[in-house]
């Protein structure tokens, strides 16, 4: 995607805010900062899913270069709060797209390190070439632990023949090319640590545990492999493919970025949230994936996943929104017909989504309807546990109140009954749906509008309306089947394009609320009050696009494609080439969270596919 020169990366606060990421569908992962010097607890060379828990298997490696001049290390690490491994000063270029490569100088010895995982079979592959004679040390450091935890016990591995047996039943399969020196090298590295880990309010200390160091004495310089498998008997190969060339454009950015999302297991396939720290979350699979499949034109893929999401339906018809088993969010299944209603838009036919979905939707929606639907069709919920995306917990306690009838689960609702009562090939069918559907739009104005504020309640509960300005509004006027007028969703668009929506994406709210927190920092409780207080969410620039689009049509293109580029100049200022889950509402809107997140591209690919067909 893009390389980066010495002079650049010598900037330390600059290289090690930029993290890299490599996941594969296998379960396969690594990710680092441009430096190779992990700043978080979840940073790892090699890691692994199993099931739907991450293991970090192998933090850092100590490499090691013995010239005549003396030693020198090409790692870089923080131990007891300090930089005290310093290979950065070595590095001339790094260059990252599905291989990762960096270009180090030490006196006269050029040495190239590259990564590669590949994306179809089990295999991670470290090559090192060097341009002249070198001693090479090499010694894996291991953790072998859940992503959220840290290591502080012994790390136990044996070598048997080709294999590496580690801890929690972990086996990985090796060939290393030439055949290196084993070396006995039973060592602890205490105090490994990690910096961002502190900025964030947690934990930021561990041990990292070494079984022996490989040694190669390169005459002549020279290549080395080094290839690990989880499989039982892999091919490994000795070759790297050719770095594919990509065009920097934001869309082939992100086309490409969208491939570490994805994760095969038995059950099937699914999306990963985001890096480091997310896992498999429902409904940001439901947002994100319409743009990460069928905007890349991967119709089959969108088939896979949503079929793999069937499988987890509770009794009572509901989508778990963290699996493999926390049902807890109301708009979990609504999100499901939306990507459905998606999918309409870019390449399924009706029928088809009928055929294979018809069944399930029904019984989704009838589930809704016992559950949380009143006399007058609206859903409601209560107030905790938080059901929508605005989840966030302090102690407790919601940290954005939102209980009764909310206005986007409504719009959600609406639109998945129309939706429905479309598709449906049976009259008598088609009928009830379409009378509960009159039925939410009767009530939907009145609970929701006031005419002399001229926006929309956030929720309702009795004689009670949030008029908080917040986002979720912006729902009602994007879906295709509003419950709103035009004229209505004129206003609610002028009043989000006020008050909440920077170059990054909207605000969750308004700067003018008492509560409004502007940026997005300081220990967790200070973060999760800010989390949905004001932070910026670019996921949500996709239904603002939609209800842009809806509202103006083509002259809304302008408008988009300004934002589009505004966009485009952050792709290598957090995550390398992705997208960050969150900005600081006030400027420069800093990323913050996740450095890569799916929705957040996903809805990013899917704007592209809109402005394809105005």
């Amino acid at each position: 995607m893009r390389d980066v020169g010495r002079v650049t990366l010598m900037e330390k606060g600059w290289a090690l805010g930029r993290e890299v990421v490599r996941s594969v569908p296998w379960g396969g992962y690594a990710m680092t900062t441009l430096w190779g010097c992990p700043t978080r607890k979840y940073h790892s060379w090699f890691s692994l899913w199993r099931g739907y828990v991450r293991y970090e298997l192998m933090p850092q490696m100590h490499e090691e270069v013995l010239l005549r001049e003396g030693h020198f290390l090409l790692t870089t690490q923080y131990f007891r709060g300090e930089l005290c491994w310093e290979g950065y000063r070595y590095i001339q270029r790094f260059e990252a797209a599905a291989i990762w490569r960096w270009h180090y100088r030490i006196g006269e010895v050029d040495i190239e390190k590259t990564l590669y995982i590949a994306s179809e079979s089990p295999v991670w592959l470290l090559r090192y070439r060097f341009s002249a004679e070198v001693l090479f040390r090499w010694t894996p450091l291991w953790a072998v632990r859940p992503w959220h935890t840290l290591r502080h016990t012994p790390v136990e591995v044996l070598r048997k023949g080709d294999k590496l047996l580690l801890p929690e039943d972990f086996s990985l399969s090796f060939r290393v090319e030439p055949q290196p020196r084993f070396i006995p090298w039973h060592y602890p590295y205490y105090e490994v640590f990690y910096p961002a880990e502190v900025q964030r309010g947690y934990e930021a200390t561990e041990t990292l545990w070494a079984s022996e160091c490989w040694e190669w004495r390169m005459h002549g310089g020279g290549e080395i492999f080094i290839a690990f498998s989880p499989a039982e008997a892999p091919r490994v190969p000795l070759t790297l493919p050719n770095a594919p060339t990509f065009s920097s454009s934001l869309r082939d950015v992100l086309t490409t970025t969208a491939e570490n999302f994805f994760l095969k297991t038995k059950e099937g396939e699914y999306i990963i949230a985001g890096h480091p720290w997310f896992g498999v979350w429902g409904r940001d699979t439901f947002i994100a994936l319409p743009g990460l499949t069928l905007a890349r034109g991967e119709i089959y893929r969108f088939h896979s996943v949503m079929e793999t999401m069937l499988k987890h339906l509770s009794p009572t018809m509901e989508f778990p929104n963290v699996l493999p088993d926390n049902y807890a969010a109301a708009d979990t299944g609504l999100w499901w017909v939306w990507a459905l209603i998606q999918a309409s838009k870019i390449g399924v036919s009706t029928q088809e989504i009928w055929e294979r979905y018809g069944e399930a939707m029904q019984a989704v929606l009838v589930s809704y309807l016992h559950r949380i639907a009143g006399e007058d069709g609206l859903l409601r919920v209560g107030g905790f546990p938080p059901s929508s995306w605005m989840d966030a917990v302090v102690e407790g306690k919601a940290a954005v109140e939102r209980k009764g009838a909310l206005v986007e689960l409504n719009a959600l609702w609406y639109a998945a009954l129309r939706f429905l009562a479309d598709i449906t090939p049976h009259e008598g069918t088609k009928w009830r749906w379409a009378l509960l559907a009159r039925k939410v739009l009767e009530n939907f104005k009145p609970t929701f509008w006031e005419k002399t504020r001229g926006y929309l309640a956030d929720w309702r509960e009795g004689s009670y309306a949030s008029w908080q300005i917040r986002p979720n509004q912006i729902i009602a006027a994007a879906v295709p089947y509003r419950p709103i007028s035009d004229k209505i969703a004129e206003l609610i668009l002028d009043v989000v394009e006020r008050h909440l929506l920077t170059p990054r994406g909207l605000r969750s709210l308004s700067p003018a609320d008492p509560n409004y927190h502007g940026r997005y920092e300081g220990d967790p409780v200070k973060r999760d009050l800010s989390y949905h207080n004001g932070t910026v969410w670019l996921w949500l620039l996709g239904v603002y696009a939609d209800a842009k689009i809806a509202i103006w049509g083509p002259t809304a293109r302008p408008s988009i494609e300004k934002l589009l580029r505004s966009i485009e100049e952050t792709l290598y200022e957090y995550g390398w080439g992705g997208l960050a889950e969150i900005y600081d509402g006030d400027a420069p809107h800093t990323p913050r969270g996740a450095p890569f997140q799916a929705w957040s591209v996903g809805e990013l690919l899917r704007i592209f596919a809109l402005m394809e067909r105005l």
